[in-house]
């Protein structure tokens, strides 16, 4: 199976969407109150909020695609760091998300890669990322390429706050 991955563009505002809006309620939709899941996807993953955030310079966004089909996507988000790792020459990866059927496959791999590769090409040092305390399979997922944890921030979801842990990696350690 061949990944290919692609930057994305404005004429993607549609399959964006329905990645995020599918990968999250996959992701999520066992532990999470229906209500509050819901309401999170349709507002945070809408095309409208989509196509604000494809059109954000500080924003770029990788498309994952298998065939001709699109199986995951992953956006790196410049200028906005947690307080734990502010002041450092470090950009987010703000969201890794892939269709449950293809996890495993080598398709989370790829889009990390390509966010390193492009956070090295725009001068980082570093990513970070946030992750649920409870989202076991994703906190794996990200030590095996040497995140650590540095801190913790609060993530508004629906009626209930949740709490990432704040990871980050050196780049030159990969």
């Amino acid at each position: 199976m061949t990944v290919s991955i692609r930057k994305a563009g404005l004429s993607d505002v549609k399959i964006v969407s329905a990645l995020a809006i599918t990968t999250f309620y996959e992701a999520y939709f066992e532990q999470d109150d229906s209500k509050n899941l819901a309401g999170y996807v349709l507002e945070s993953f809408s095309p409208e909020q989509i196509e604000k955030q494809l059109a954000d310079k500080n924003s770029t966004f990788f498309i994952a695609e298998v065939g001709r089909g699109a199986v995951g996507y992953a956006k790196m988000r410049e200028n906005a760091p947690a307080e734990c790792v502010r002041g450092e020459n470090t950009v987010e990866i703000q969201r890794i998300y892939i269709l449950e059927k293809m996890k495993g496959k080598g398709v989370g791999d790829a889009l990390m890669r390509k966010c390193f590769d492009e956070a090295r090409r725009k001068g980082y040092e570093s990513v970070w990322l946030g992750v649920w305390e409870e989202n076991h399979r994703a906190q794996r997922f990200y030590r095996k390429y040497g995140f650590e944890k540095v801190g913790t921030i609060e993530f508004p979801y629906g009626d209930v706050i949740g709490r990432n842990h704040v990871l980050k990696l050196d780049l030159k350690s990969i």
